[in-house]
């Protein structure tokens, strides 16, 4: 599932078009402010941080593909250079960044794929400042109505209820839990939790 070579450059910019939607409807969720130092779990090639981020304070990504981290950090070359960026190859449930960095942390389209969902969570948590938030953005889920069995099968991939979802936050630490539903591309029904630190 990792994107390399010349054909992940093109897997990665084919889901920066298949997930506008979700990106849209994630920082209308999230509300960005100046002040946010944002981190972006399964940041991909960077451009939702390009996108709808280039307004705050810093942004950080963590990705487990090595090309992925290498065209983030060719997308933010500016903001690195003007250390308000970092980019970092590695693992969602050991993320490399000091207790309390982050005001928001974001996860979209990977949390499915994650090895270790509740690790992922409680690190996600631990790198937020009191008050900070998480979202969480799900794009397969058992709420949508389609048959995930061949994803299932061969991704590994888990398949979220919403009360799973809940359950798994709430474990992981976090209070105010919130899920919305939108819709994208060949996901009829897009989960959005949200929760607060």
């Amino acid at each position: 599932m990792l994107p390399r070579g010349f054909a992940g450059r093109l897997t990665l910019i084919g889901m920066n078009i298949g997930h506008k939607s979700i990106y849209s409807k994630v920082a209308k969720v999230l509300e960005l402010r100046p002040e946010d130092d944002l981190l972006e779990v399964g940041c991909g090639n960077g451009y939702f941080l390009k996108k709808f981020a280039s307004h705050v304070h810093s942004v950080a990504g963590l990705d487990l593909s090595e090309l992925s981290v290498k065209m983030a950090k060719e997308k933010h070359r500016d903001r690195i250079r003007a250390e308000t960026a970092e980019f970092v190859q590695g693992e969602a449930s050991q993320l490399p960044w000091e207790d309390g960095k982050f005001s928001v942390v974001i996860t979209m389209g990977s949390f499915i794929a994650f090895p270790k969902p509740l690790e992922s969570l409680k690190e996600m948590r631990r790198v937020l400042r009191p008050g900070g938030r998480v979202l969480v953005s799900i794009e397969w889920n058992a709420e949508d109505g389609l048959d995930h069995t061949r994803e299932v099968k061969g991704y590994g991939m888990w398949l979220w209820t919403e009360d799973d979802v809940r359950a798994v936050m709430k474990e992981a630490g976090f209070s105010d839990i919130s899920i919305t539903y939108g819709k994208g591309l060949k996901m009829p029904k897009l989960m959005i939790a949200s929760a607060v630190k």
